[in-house]
C-alpha cells in the first residue's frame, strides 16, 4: 500500500471541494478557490497528505486547523502555511501533540497499534512503533475572520467547547459549513477532555442552530461522520436541548470508561454526550 491514494480515500463533496478520509474515520476537506485552496485539518499523520492534496489542486494551499487535538494535526508538519485559532497557538508559535494537554500524547501509537492488531494494512515502509506527531510552526487565523481564496472567501466561525479555540469554516458559495469536531464520532459530543467547556459547547451548538435556521449552510461536514444535510440537521435541536438539561443537572447519566478515563455518558436521542465526571 502506498502512502497517498491507497491510504487516503478522496471523494467529491462540492463542485470545488473534496472530502479526504484517512483510516476510515479521520476526515479532512480540501476547498478550492481560483487563487488559493484551504485544507481543513491534517488527520492522523500516517500518510503523505501533502502529496495527495497537491495532486488535486494547482494553487497554493493553506492548512487551517479546526483545533489542535492529535487527529487533526497529524500531517500538519508537511505544510508551510498553517493557521489556527490564537487560543490554541502556543507562545513560541509551534503546535505540538501536547499543546493543550498531555492527554493525547499516546494516542498516535494507540491508533496504529490497534490498526495493526485488527489485521489492517499500513503504508509501505511505515513503522507504527515510531509513529509520532511532529511539531509544526503555525500562525493565528486572520483577525477579520476571513480566508481569501481569490474568487470567494471562507468565514471563520468560532465553535469552542470541544476545545478552547475550536473553529469551523463557512463556504457560503456552496452552503457548506466545515465543522471539525463540533459533532464527533457517531454524532456524539466529546466534552470530557481537560480543555473542554460544557457551557461554551452549548453556545456553539446554539450558534450552529442559528446559522442553520438563517440559511447560512445546508451541509454540515464534520471530521468523523458523513456530511449532514436536510432532516439530519435536526440533530442540532436535540443536542442543544440536551446540553441545556445537562447543564441544569436535569438529565440522567451513567459512568463509562473511555480511553481518557471515566466520563459521564448522557443519552440524547441517538447520540451520547460524554462529559467529565464532575461538572
Amino acid at each position: 500500500m502506498n502512502a497517498t491514494d491507497e491510504w487516503y480515500e478522496v471523494s467529491r463533496l462540492t463542485e470545488n471541494g473534496y472530502r479526504i478520509t484517512e483510516a476510515n474515520d479521520y476526515g479532512m476537506f480540501l476547498v478550492e478557490g481560483d487563487e488559493r485552496a484551504v485544507l481543513v485539518d491534517a488527520g492522523a499523520g500516517v500518510g503523505e497528505l501533502h502529496s495527495v492534496v497537491t495532486d488535486l489542486v494547482d494553487t497554493p494551499i493553506t492548512l487551517v486547523l479546526t483545533h489542535t487535538h492529535w487527529d487533526h494535526i497529524g500531517a500538519a508538519s508537511q505544510f508551510d502555511d498553517v493557521l489556527v485559532s490564537p487560543l490554541e497557538l502556543p507562545p513560541d508559535g509551534r503546535i505540538r501533540v501536547d499543546s493543550l494537554s498531555g492527554e493525547f500524547v499516546e494516542r498516535p501509537t494507540q491508533f496504529t497499534n490497534r490498526w495493526v492488531d485488527a489485521g489492517k494494512e499500513l503504508p509501505n515502509d511505515f513503522d507504527p512503533s515510531e509513529h509520532a506527531i511532529e511539531p509544526t510552526d503555525a500562525d493565528p487565523l486572520p483577525a477579520d475572520g476571513r480566508i481569501d481564496l481569490g474568487d470567494r472567501s471562507l468565514e471563520v466561525i468560532e465553535l469552542p467547547g470541544h476545545s478552547p479555540g475550536h473553529v469551523g469554516l463557512l463556504d457560503s458559495a456552496t452552503d457548506t459549513l466545515y465543522g471539525g469536531d463540533v459533532i464527533h464520532f457517531d454524532h456524539n459530543l466529546y466534552v470530557m477532555f481537560e480543555d473542554c467547556d460544557l457551557e461554551a459547547y452549548a453556545d456553539s451548538i446554539a450558534r450552529l442552530k442559528d446559522l442553520r435556521d438563517d440559511g447560512a449552510f445546508e451541509v454540515l461536514a464534520t471530521s468523523h461522520n458523513e456530511p449532514l444535510s436536510g432532516d439530519d440537521l435536526d440533530i442540532v435541536d436535540d443536542l442543544l436541548e440536551g446540553l441545556h438539561e445537562i447543564a441544569a443537572d436535569g438529565r440522567e447519566y451513567e459512568i463509562v470508561e473511555t480511553d481518557w478515563g471515566e466520563a459521564r455518558s448522557y443519552e440524547i436521542g441517538d447520540s451520547d454526550v460524554l462529559t467529565k465526571t464532575t461538572i
